[in-house]
C-alpha cells in the first residue's frame, strides 16, 4: 500500500492505490483545507515534497502554472500513484471552523450601488442536515474574516437554490449578534441573484450552510496586509481590513478597491472612518473606465504595483472575478511572492451538466 509522509507532523499513513489524496488526509484528520472537493477553490493545496500524484480535473484559477512550478498540488484533485511525502500549507494558521446548516430570515435588502444589493441575514436557528451530510447542526455561527458560505433560497417555483458568496460582516457580529452580511450583484438571468428585490426580500428565510474557504485573515502574521477587492469582492476585503485593525494590527494595512465605472463605486464613507481611525489604514479606490476627478483610473492590480515594489514580508489578499484574481496571483508568483502568502478563493460559474442534478437535489432537501 502506497504511504503518504507528512514529516512537519510526523505521520505516515497508509493509503489504496489510485485513493484522492484530500480523502486520505480527512479520513486521518490531518489539518488541511476544503471546500469544494472538485478542483475550483483552491482551498486543499498542499506541497508535494517528493513522488508523484496524477493531477487532474480543477480549474487553472485554483492551481496557477507558477505554483505548479513550485510542487504546489491541489488534494481534491490528486490520485495517489505510489509513496508520496507532501508538506501542508500555512500549517501555523490553520483554523478550522465548525459547518453549520442555519436557517436565516432576511433582515433587510439595500441596493449600494446600481444592482449590487448588501443582504442582511439573522440567523434564526439549525436546520436538519441531509442524510449523510457531514455539516454540524447547531451552535453559534463562527468564521474568519474573508471566508464565504453557501446561501439557498427558493424560487418562484419553489425549488431551492443554492450559490456561494463571501461574508461582507465581520465575525463578531456573526458570534454575538447572530447576523450576517453578503454583497451581492443582481445579474440578468441570475438564478440566484435575480431573486433578489423578488422572491428575496425582507422576511424571506434562507438556508446557510458554511463556514468555506481558505482566503481568511491570518491574526499571527507581522507585516504589511494588502487587500485587494474587484466589484462585490470588496466584502470580504472589507471584513478582512476590520477584523485586521480591530485585532491591533499595526503593521501597513491597505486596501485596493477596483470597479468598472464610477457607478459601481461603494463602500467609500466606511473606508474613510476606517482611515480616520486607524493610522496605519490606507485605502485606493481604482475605476478603470471613466474615472471622475479624485478617484484612480484603471485597473485594481496595476494600481496595486504601481504603488508597491517590494512585497517582502507582506501577505496579499484578493477577491472579486476570476481573471483578476488569477491575473493578479500570477504577477504575484512571478515577482517571487510565496503561494503561502497569496490568499484567495476562485468563484466560478457552475458547470452546466452539474446544474440540474444540484438543483435537483436542492429541490427535494
Amino acid at each position: 500500500m502506497p504511504t503518504i509522509s507528512i514529516p512537519a507532523l510526523g505521520l505516515q499513513l497508509q493509503a489504496d492505490p489510485d485513493e484522492n489524496l484530500l480523502k486520505v488526509l480527512r479520513r486521518h484528520r490531518v489539518p488541511i483545507g476544503w471546500s469544494c472537493k472538485r478542483g475550483e477553490c483552491g482551498s486543499c493545496k498542499c506541497v508535494l515534497e517528493r513522488g508523484e500524484v496524477d493531477l487532474r480535473g480543477y480549474q487553472p484559477g485554483a492551481l496557477p502554472a507558477a505554483q505548479r512550478e513550485q510542487g504546489i498540488i491541489l488534494a481534491c484533485s490528486s490520485r495517489i500513484l505510489g509513496d508520496v511525502q507532501i508538506g501542508l500549507v500555512d500549517t501555523d494558521d490553520y483554523i478550522e471552523h465548525p459547518i453549520r446548516r442555519l436557517g436565516c430570515r432576511v433582515l433587510w435588502l439595500r441596493e449600494l450601488a446600481p444592482e449590487v444589493f448588501a443582504l442582511r441575514l439573522g440567523i434564526v436557528g439549525a436546520w436538519e442536515p441531509e442524510p449523510g451530510g457531514e455539516a454540524d447542526a447547531g451552535g453559534p455561527f463562527l468564521f474568519s474574516a474573508g471566508q464565504y458560505a453557501h446561501l439557498k433560497a427558493r424560487d418562484a417555483h419553489g425549488a431551492w437554490i443554492g450559490r456561494d458568496f463571501s461574508m461582507a460582516g465581520t465575525p463578531v457580529e456573526a458570534e454575538y449578534d447572530g447576523e450576517l452580511e453578503f454583497h451581492i450583484r443582481r445579474t440578468p438571468g441570475g438564478s440566484f441573484s435575480g431573486l433578489l428585490g423578488g422572491a428575496i426580500v425582507a422576511g424571506t428565510e434562507l438556508r446557510l450552510e458554511g463556514p468555506m474557504g481558505r482566503a481568511y485573515f491570518r491574526p499571527r502574521h507581522q507585516g504589511p496586509l494588502y487587500a485587494v477587492a474587484a466589484g462585490t469582492g470588496l466584502g470580504p476585503m472589507l471584513s478582512v481590513v476590520q477584523t485586521a485593525l480591530d485585532n491591533g494590527k499595526t503593521d501597513p494595512v491597505v486596501l485596493y478597491a477596483g470597479f468598472r465605472n464610477p457607478s459601481e463605486v461603494y463602500g467609500v464613507e466606511l473606508m474613510r472612518q476606517l482611515a480616520q481611525r486607524h493610522g496605519n489604514f490606507r485605502a485606493h479606490v481604482v475605476v478603470e473606465f471613466d474615472a471622475p476627478g479624485g478617484l484612480r483610473g484603471g485597473r485594481v492590480g496595476d494600481a496595486l504595483f504601481a504603488d508597491v515594489r517590494d512585497f517582502a514580508e507582506a501577505k496579499v489578499y484578493l477577491a472579486g472575478s476570476p481573471a483578476m484574481v488569477e491575473a493578479v496571483s500570477a504577477e504575484l508568483l512571478a515577482r517571487g511572492v510565496p503561494a503561502r502568502d497569496l490568499h484567495a478563493d476562485a468563484f466560478y460559474a457552475p458547470a452546466p451538466e452539474a446544474l440540474a442534478p444540484a438543483q435537483q437535489d436542492a429541490a427535494g432537501a
